[in-house]
């Protein structure tokens, strides 16, 4: 019921008007509308909403069942599916076959085959080149025909397996993120291989955007060395650039219609990894009038997951807190993520997280923090669950709770001494939460912080680089010092 709660409070009023209209006509008595109502105004569970109702499990679930298809019906005719003109000559090619003139059919079906060779549409050729072969079945262009559709078979199943590994890419650097464990990282590098080698197999415009979103996406995510990524400054811009002439060139296509926004979200990734601030904020003023479109849509979670995270980079580079503040009021509420998805779920609500910590709202950091980690478990993602305990123990330490800190610094020290992994810069963050969490002087506590948080920066490299996105300045470093702290700064 939550799920279906969510999505009816998400639908604009004129949406919701037009669902009213169809799933009730004498409206306010109808159990539909009952469940509709609720679910826009309230956030009963199901067994509660069974009660009001006065229903049985099977007749509630047959009614949320329909008017789930209802609710998916009204949204799916809002998707900007620009090709629709085209899929619907498509539909119609098998009956070309039975048509009263053969040779207008041949040359309605070579017509539609121009079009769809330059969307690049290889399911759809199929089906034109089955039925050319078949209408010229007594004749010499049988063989070319049949040729072809055995071509463009093969060629379909190699888009289809590129585009699997496409979102698969999602997954498995979701995963990598939340466990930084060697082996999920060399299934990474394993699946870009793979798809970079689909790519060289066809000349296709579909297969070099699909490749490039993702290469662009892992060295962006997964290159350590500053220098090295932005000395790919031209070849990366110079694919950005083609890929967005595709999107315009092909303006029916629906995939390159609904994702032309990455663009914009790609350089702003790129430039704000290489600490091109100036360049980087132009592509974040282009992006942000579009993140509460953006957000609504589940499928783009993990590229706002992206954005948002690079947001938190210009931040710590500028200090301007409109890099984290812009747009958060009107997309908090949209997300649509299943706790399934664990890497959106946690880097998403963590973010909101991080931005109540840097407005100096410790104790609401730590609450969203708590509510996190009671909400889902961490169990097998380590990296996670260490990360979201020691952001969790700094909020403590700098509200002055010693005994909360000290839990959490104690969970995370039993976790590390069961890895293989040294995890210096781990156990130097804790030593220094340990540092501020004691009674001490005020000088000398400042000065051990100082030291120690210097040294944590030195060692916090590479793949297990812990709390990128906190930058404890001159100021945390003094607040943690104090030996009284408030609960708010």
């Amino acid at each position: 019921m939550e799920a279906f709660n969510r999505t009816i409070k998400k639908l604009s009023q004129e949406e919701y008007e037009l669902l009213l209209k169809e799933i009730s006509s004498d409206r306010k008595e109808s159990k539909p509308y009952m469940v509709l109502e609720a679910s826009r105004l309230f956030d009963y569970d199901d067994n509660e909403m069974m009660e009001k109702l006065a229903v049985n499990s099977s007749t509630y679930y047959t009614l949320k069942s329909r008017l789930n298809a209802k609710v998916a019906a009204i949204l799916s005719k809002k998707v900007y599916n620009p090709i629709s003109v085209l899929m619907e000559e498509v539909a119609r090619v098998p009956a070309n076959l039975y048509g009263t003139s053969r040779e207008v059919s041949i040359r309605a079906l070579k017509d539609l085959e121009k079009q769809l060779l330059e969307y690049d549409l290889s399911n759809e050729l199929i089906s034109v080149y089955k039925t050319l072969a078949r209408l010229n079945l007594h004749n010499y262009d049988y063989e070319y025909y049949n040729k072809l559709y055995n071509k463009y078979v093969a060629y379909s199943l190699a888009v289809v397996k590129a585009e699997n590994l496409f979102y698969e890419f999602i997954t498995r650097v979701g995963k990598y993120q939340l466990t930084r464990s060697e082996t999920d990282l060399e299934n990474i590098q394993s699946l870009r291989r793979e798809l970079s080698n689909i790519r060289d197999l066809y000349e296709s415009h579909r297969l070099f955007v699909l490749y490039n979103i993702v290469n662009i996406y892992y060295q962006c995510i997964l290159t350590n060395d500053e220098n090295a990524l932005r000395m790919k400054e031209i070849e990366i811009d110079n694919t950005l650039k083609e890929i967005d002439n595709i999107f315009t060139k092909y303006e029916l296509d629906t995939f390159y219609q609904n994702n032309k926004f990455l663009v914009d979200m790609l350089y702003f990734e790129y430039y704000q990894k290489t600490n091109n601030v100036v360049r980087a904020d132009y592509y974040f003023k282009r992006t942000i009038p579009n993140l509460t479109d953006l957000a609504k849509k589940h499928i783009l979670n993990f590229n706002m997951v992206q954005f948002l995270y690079s947001r938190i980079g210009v931040y710590m580079a500028t200090g301007d807190l409109n890099y984290l503040a812009a747009a958060n009021d009107e997309i908090e509420g949209m997300f649509d993520i299943d706790k399934d998805e664990v890497y959106h779920f946690v880097y998403i609500k963590q973010y909101f997280a991080i931005c109540k910590f840097y407005e100096g709202d410790y104790s609401k950091t730590a609450r969203l923090l708590n509510d996190l980690r009671n909400s889902i478990s961490l169990r097998n993602y380590f990296f996670a669950d260490v990360q979201l305990k020691m952001f969790q123990a700094l909020q403590y330490a700098l509200m002055g709770d010693e005994e909360l800190a000290t839990q959490l610094i104690n969970s995370v020290k039993r976790q590390i001494s069961d890895e293989t992994a040294e995890w210096r810069n781990i156990r130097t963050f804790l030593k220094m939460l340990g540092v501020a969490i004691k009674p001490g002087d005020f000088k000398k506590k400042f000065t051990k912080m100082a030291q120690l948080w210097k040294r944590f920066q030195e060692e916090n490299t590479g793949h297990e680089k812990v709390l990128a996105f906190v930058n404890l300045d001159e100021k945390l470093l003094k607040k943690l010092s104090e030996p009284y702290k408030g609960m708010k700064s």
